[in-house]
């Protein structure tokens, strides 16, 4: 058995493989995904997101490019998800397939740039895993902001805060090979 940094380019595999249904190791979930709070999001809405993904790390920004951000809305469920697996580091037990057409995902431009169009209207997190290279070795950082979308509101954010390891690289995803 061999282990290996997941790549940016992995970790869509790997977000999806999080949110799948099938069996994964992971920490039992304290939270049960309630369709309900789901309701509001339900559906195409008139606002919109665009931001730049940006992290830090001793001193250097490391603009986000070609990474996935991640834009979801603001639950129970997934305040667990966002406070236990980009907070803390955990891995949790695979994510309800309910969650599936609530998530939305963008990739990033050249300069870390992305857009959500159709956003309905409520509080999301927007995250993103950024990679970068010191010599040959990779370093990640997981970022993400809380956000409140308005009926037709276009918000511009910034993503950049770490909620783990504020100002230095995050914890590295794993993955058995």
């Amino acid at each position: 058995m061999r282990f290996q940094f997941l790549s940016v380019s992995r970790y869509l595999a790997f977000l999806a493989l999080l949110l799948s249904s099938c069996a994964i190791l992971g920490v039992p979930r304290r939270v049960a995904f309630n369709e309900a709070e789901f309701a509001p999001y339900r559906g195409a809405g008139s606002g919109s997101v665009a931001g730049q993904l940006v992290t830090s790390s001793g001193g250097e920004v490391h603009i986000g490019s070609g990474v996935h951000v991640t834009l979801l809305p603001v639950t129970a469920y997934t305040k667990e998800m966002v406070d236990r697996i980009i907070g803390n580091g955990e891995i949790l037990a695979p994510s309800d397939a309910r969650l599936h057409p609530y998530v939305r995902i963008a990739k990033t431009d050249d300069g870390g740039r992305f857009v959500f169009d159709h956003v309905p209207p409520g509080e999301y997190f927007v995250t993103g895993l950024n990679e970068w290279y010191v010599g040959d070795d990779s370093q990640y950082q997981w970022a993400c902001e809380r956000i409140t979308v308005g009926k037709g509101q276009k918000v511009n954010i910034q993503v950049s805060k770490n909620l783990q390891r504020p100002g230095r690289p995050t914890y590295v995803v794993w993955a058995l090979q």
